[in-house]
């Protein structure tokens, strides 16, 4: 099948892969496809779009427009905190969405823009969706959580050694990781959109507390177009296949 791939920036400097946006069109799409947009985990510290190739190249065979999102990440520089941290992730993958929904193009629909997050990714995503303070829920139709950190204190003390990354995400202060976190937000914008929190009891590195805590937050909104999906299976990254994916895609779109 004839994809189409081309890569666009969205942020300030011209050609900075950081902030910038791969697409994947597969020959068929037009104006009514929806879009899916996968956001990469790696602790907020590594990792990269081009990560996502195969996985994008594997759902735009299917018939899926895509796109994969880069974003500045915490990284130190000479041993000193890095000077991006939370909640820098969230913005910028905020304005790829947003960029992406004013500027479409004649593969996808604008209003049918939905997030694929792993792990960190699924963090991001699912603030982006709650967090109503920010402007970017609004272009946002539905999410699925791969894997996801939803609650950033019971990670810490679950995996007391995570405290590196964490601090290196989101500062020393760790009497703020609660408002970073997802189960912290009690949007009144969800409406009818979709949530599926999906996770492999076979993960090493995020437990299943992760997802069960997500999914208790969200019944406590009355959000009724939640699914929790543990029927994943594989370790943190086996599970992010097209193959094990493509059932919790469709999902969001019957």
């Amino acid at each position: 099948m004839s994809i189409q791939t081309f890569t666009r920036c969205y942020g300030p400097t011209e050609g900075e892969n950081a902030r910038s946006i791969d697409l994947y069109f597969p020959a068929q799409a037009n104006k009514s496809s929806p879009l899916i947009v996968f956001i990469h985990g790696g602790a907020w510290r590594t990792e990269d779009k081009a990560d996502y190739k195969q996985l994008c190249t594997g759902f735009s065979e299917l018939g899926y427009s895509c796109a994969s999102v880069n974003y500045r990440l915490s990284l130190k520089e000479n041993g000193e905190q890095p000077t991006i941290q939370h909640p820098d992730h969230i913005i910028d993958v905020g304005k790829a969405v947003e960029h992406l929904y004013n500027h479409p193009t004649e593969q996808y629909d604008p209003k049918q823009i939905y997030l694929v997050g792993h792990s960190a990714g699924a963090h991001i995503a699912m603030m982006l969706l709650l967090d109503t303070k920010l402007p970017y829920h609004q272009y946002v139709q539905g999410v699925i959580g791969v894997s996801g950190i939803y609650d950033i204190p019971l990670l810490v003390k679950t995996f007391p050694s995570y405290l590196d990354f964490i601090e290196q995400a989101f500062g020393s202060d760790q009497s703020t990781f609660y408002e970073a976190s997802p189960i912290s937000k009690t949007s009144g914008a969800l409406g009818k959109k979709p949530i599926i929190i999906a996770h492999s009891p076979e993960d090493t590195l995020i437990d299943n507390d992760q997802a069960h805590v997500m999914d208790q937050h969200l019944k406590k909104l009355h959000h009724q177009y939640t699914v929790l999906d543990m029927a994943l299976t594989g370790d943190h990254y086996d599970i992010m296949k097209t193959e094990k994916l493509h059932r919790l895609v469709k999902s969001l779109f019957k």
